[in-house]
């Protein structure tokens, strides 16, 4: 409950009356007896009638209380009343956030020579009004001008204090700048796009080197490497990559929050989770033969996709690993060696695909160990990396701390969970499409088109991954270092930049739609309808924009839980129903089944940007404060 009372207000600065040469301080008098004397500052300090002081915020009208006990004309007393006033700037500034954290108070260094003159009135409730000169004594004068140092003044000092742990100093919000900002952004863009384009090529390599193998079962091959390729990313790649989300939160706002050692920690959480991951998705894919078969897949390209997932089951944990650094890096604003060793594994797996798969015995067996030599390589190339540059292991490593980690488990699940079912609602609800595009009138045709509209999406997907990772990463950080007009600003530009971009891209596939289509076929009835069709994925890849860019900033602020309701929303209470009834019951076919799923994420993406909107960036700055303390 509020202290109820008269207040007696009195501002404070440091340049409000002229010091005489005795040292006296002149004062002006209160207009009323229930007025104190009149300082200048931008803090407020009002006292109550029953001995409570009350500190405002001069920005958003804060109230802080504490009860002085002491005699108010001691160092101690001033020491009292001034301290919570000195640790104002360090709260939130919305008065309704539920984080509510104590901060130390640091004694500022002084230097010789450097005083300024403090003018200082110590109230008291037998008299209050104050007399018209004060002459304080040396101890009082010297404890003043600790005090009011300490003061803030025109900037909101952030919540990070200085941490004995990890040593950094206070941040100070400054005023966001728009283009400064949207440079940053793209900066940090182009090597995150350019990584996951690269990554999204071995999955094409190989059925491109089975499908031209010199075999009569090419068909077969090309079906079992795909089938084989849609198990693992489903049972193997969703879940561990998922599960990772858990590092867009922790590191990017531990970095920011100046405590890049946790982000050690966090690695070593990650270690454990997904090393414990590995086995339930191996056990899962090593039987992927006889899932294929009890989903009524023919038993030749089940056979052969067992085949193939049991021998690029050995580069899945390396491709666990190489996921875990590469988010622990790019939380630091390091992207481009990705880049390089993300070419790097595609040359190798190229080379020896080409090498074992159609100038060996291996043949379709080639391929699949290709595949897995070039998962080996993601994290192995990375050594070199930090043999080269040890001092950014030293920034983050803080050595083996198994005990901190197992610590921090419950926070790393707690936002990997849902992260892992976010990216698996997704991807099941175009695994779950194609099930239904199968069911279709001239299924052949029509599973030829979809898979056109899939693989031109995903390709283009990427660009949109890429700026969702980096406007992610930007507003993490911000978060962690507490300045959330810049995380807001950031958050905006994000949609802004992925509607710039997908507006460029639709543009270029709308007038190259029948070029497009002739990498993945040659039939000419199935060019001629994927290239129609592609009229239709325009208004789908400008909501998948946006709303995987909204996605990133749900990861950034530790909203993952928010973002899979939404998908489960979008994808299957809205799209999938409602493009199954516009592709049998109104006879649209595969347009209809991709104008359903454009409208089930036009619905996730409108409430994603409502929360966005109603975000509370200072609960969220507090949020994030709180986890990683």
């Amino acid at each position: 409950m509020a202290k109820t009372g008269s207040l007696k207000k009195v501002e404070h600065s440091t340049m409000a009356g002229k010091e005489n040469a005795a040292g006296s301080v002149n004062t002006s008098q209160a207009k009323d007896a229930g007025d104190a004397t009149k300082w200048t500052s931008n803090v407020e300090k009002w006292q109550r009638d029953d001995g409570t002081t009350t500190a405002l915020s001069p920005r958003k009208n804060k109230r802080k209380t504490k009860k002085q006990t002491a005699d108010e004309n001691s160092p101690q007393s001033e020491r009292q009343i001034l301290r919570p006033l000195a640790a104002s700037g360090a709260q939130p500034r919305n008065a309704k956030s539920k984080y509510q954290i104590p901060q130390p108070v640091e004694e500022p260094d002084l230097e010789n020579g450097e005083l300024c003159a403090i003018e200082m009135e110590l109230l008291s409730e037998a008299s209050p009004t104050p007399p018209a000169k004060l002459k304080p004594s040396t101890s009082v004068r010297s404890s003043a001008i600790r005090m009011m140092e300490r003061l803030p003044l025109l900037h909101r000092q952030s919540s990070i204090e200085n941490d004995p742990e990890w040593g950094f100093k206070n941040a100070i919000e400054s005023r966001p700048d728009l283009a400064v900002e949207f440079k940053s952004l793209c900066e940090l863009s182009y090597p995150v796009i350019f990584t996951y384009v690269l990554e999204f090529l071995p999955g094409i390599v190989s059925m491109t080197l089975v499908g031209h193998m010199d075999s009569p079962k090419t068909k077969e091959y090309v079906d079992g490497v795909s089938l084989s390729t849609m198990f693992m990313n489903l049972t193997g790649v969703a879940f561990g990559f998922g599960l990772a989300t858990a590092m867009d939160t922790l590191c990017s706002q531990a970095y920011g929050a100046g405590k890049p050692m946790k982000m050690g920690i966090y690695f070593q959480c990650g270690i454990l989770v997904l090393g414990f991951t590995v086995i339930p998705v191996f056990l899962l894919n090593w039987f992927t033969d006889r899932f294929l078969l009890w989903m009524g897949q023919p038993a030749e390209v089940a056979m052969l996709a067992g085949r193939f997932s049991r021998l690029i089951l050995p580069g899945i944990p390396f491709l666990y690993v190489y996921e875990l650094f590469k988010k622990l890096l790019q939380a630091q604003n390091v992207v481009k060696p990705m880049v390089y060793i993300a070419i790097l594994s595609n040359v190798v797996n190229i080379v020896l695909g080409v090498y074992l798969t159609w100038y060996t015995s291996l043949g379709y067996d080639g391929a699949a160990i290709a595949r897995t030599i070039s998962n080996v390589v993601l994290p192995t190339a990375l050594i070199p990396y930090f043999m080269m540059h040890p001092e950014v292991v030293r920034q983050w490593w803080p050595g083996w701390k198994l005990s901190q980690a197992i610590q921090h488990l419950k926070a790393f699940l707690t936002l990997g969970i849902p992260g892992m079912f976010m990216m698996l609602l997704e991807w099941w609800s175009f695994e779950i499409m194609a099930a239904f595009v199968g069911w279709l009138p001239d299924s052949v045709v029509a599973l030829s088109v979809h898979s056109v509209l899939t693989n031109i999406s995903t390709l283009t997907f990427n660009f949109f991954l890429g700026i969702a990772v980096a406007t992610n990463i930007r507003v993490g950080n911000y978060v962690g270092s507490n300045q959330p007009d810049h995380a807001k600003l950031a958050s905006a530009l994000g949609m802004g930049l992925s509607l710039l971009v997908s507006t460029a891209l639709a543009v270029v596939v709308v007038f190259t739609r029948y070029l497009l289509p002739v990498v993945f076929i040659n039939d000419p009835t199935s060019v001629s309808l994927a290239g129609h069709a592609l009229l239709f994925l325009m208004p789908y890849q400008m909501f998948d924009a946006i709303n995987s860019v909204m996605q990133g900033v749900f990861r950034g602020t530790g909203r993952q839980s928010l973002a899979a309701y939404i998908n489960l929303f979008g994808y299957f209470a809205i799209g999938l129903p409602f493009g199954v009834y516009l592709a049998f019951n109104l006879e649209f076919g595969v347009e209809g089944l991709w104008l359903g799923l454009t409208g089930g994420i036009a619905a996730g993406a409108l409430i994603s940007f409502i929360k966005i909107w109603r975000t509370n960036w200072d609960e969220m700055t507090d949020a994030a404060r709180v986890r990683t303390s």
